[in-house]
């Protein structure tokens, strides 16, 4: 079992894989802009300058914050921004984070750094965005044409001269190339060991750079999920995770409401008992494919070495996915799956919806069916 988490706990403080995934059920993800001042040729959201009018309402700032209290009473601990490059809506990003910080809440932040190239303006960026802790600033050779490692660097050092923690986040193609090799070799001179790496995906403009890897049945990715908990997109739509899974823009039973017209709290209730995005999280993908192959429906689909590429090659087929979430919603299912979810992470909130549908089957004689239709 793992220790609850305890407050100001972010993803920066987790030690293992099992403790990244029990902080998942605990953090917030904010997509808020598809904008940026850069177009990189491997970017997985294709951001671009002429996608900034492509981001939160400017209500939706205050829809937050005054629903910050009752998310911090729901046990979130962590919140992070990204985009897009998230700085293009400061406002967003001071008063939620401000609102957070109030309420023991950390926040983080995945950045570009173009806001660097200068000493005064990073300076500025910095001191606005003070209630921000967790910084991760994003390079690789695509990134080079547009932000030079000196900029990177200014934002690095001025961001430990303020206390706060940042991180160089580095996308490398997978085996590591000579550039990739030379660019991480110059960020680890400044930044030693703080620094993360992340293998270029084919998903957005990145799969004109990079080709999602076939598998067999030896070396395919089986899981478990490696999410990081829900995100809410520029407009609103929720995803569950900020990985490949979120740039699928096609209807999913794996959409979770729009958290303009829904409150977070409710949208994620229904991320910590949806039965197939818990099922992965917990068991991975082995029982899924054990579906397919019981109702035969796995000829012509391809195998993949990484999850999150599997998790995107079967929701693009939406007899497999609505097949999965069927076999997820039954009610044996959900049963071992809410004592797996206390057993592994001690969390009880599948099992207090299930003792919820069982009170009412008591009441009425009819036992409630979960909903699971995509947002």
């Amino acid at each position: 079992m793992v220790a609850p988490i305890k407050p100001k706990a972010g993803p920066r403080h987790v030690k293992t894989f099992h403790e990244a995934l029990a902080l998942s059920s605990r953090r917030l993800g904010f997509s808020v802009t598809q904008g940026c001042p850069l177009r990189c040729a491997h970017c997985s959201v294709g951001a671009a300058p002429e996608l900034h009018a492509n981001r939160y309402a400017s209500s939706f700032t205050q829809r937050i914050v005054d629903q910050m209290p009752e998310i911090a009473a729901a046990g979130i601990t962590s919140i992070d921004f990204t985009g897009g490059e998230p700085t293009l809506m400061p406002r967003f990003l001071g008063e939620v984070s401000a609102a957070a910080a109030e309420h023991g809440i950390s926040c983080g932040l995945v950045t570009a750094a173009n806001w660097a190239i200068g000493d005064r303006q990073a300076r500025a960026m910095v001191k606005r965005l003070e209630a921000i802790d967790h910084w991760d600033i994003s390079t690789d050779r695509y990134h080079l044409e547009f932000v030079p490692l000196s900029a990177v660097e200014r934002a690095f050092r001025l961001l430990q001269d303020a206390g706060k923690e940042p991180l160089i986040r580095i996308a490398h193609h997978e085996p590591i190339e000579f550039e990739d090799a030379t660019l991480i070799d110059q960020v680890m001179r400044f930044a030693g060991r703080s620094v993360a790496f992340q293998p270029i995906g084919p998903v957005g403009r990145g799969d004109q750079v990079v080709v999602a890897e076939a598998a067999d049945d030896f070396n395919w990715d089986a899981g478990p999920c490696p999410t990081t908990g829900l995100l809410v997109q520029w407009n609103g739509r929720v995803a569950p995770c900020c990985a490949p899974a979120s740039h699928e823009t096609h209807s999913h039973p794996l959409w979770l409401g729009n958290a303009n017209t829904s409150r977070m709290v409710d949208i994620l209730e229904s991320w910590r008992i949806h039965p197939l995005i818990q099922t992965i999280r917990v068991w991975g993908f082995r029982p899924l494919r054990e579906w397919f192959k019981e109702a035969g429906l796995l000829d012509g689909h391809t195998l993949r070495q990484r999850v999150c590429d599997q998790c995107v090659q079967w929701l693009r087929d939406p007899t497999l996915v609505e097949h999965a979430a069927g076999r997820a919603a039954e009610l044996e299912h959900r049963i071992r799956l809410a004592a797996a979810l206390k057993a592994h992470f001690d969390e009880p909130w599948l099992d207090l919806a299930l003792r919820r549908e069982a009170t009412s089957y008591l009441n009425t004689g009819r036992w409630p069916a979960p909903t699971l239709r995509a947002a």
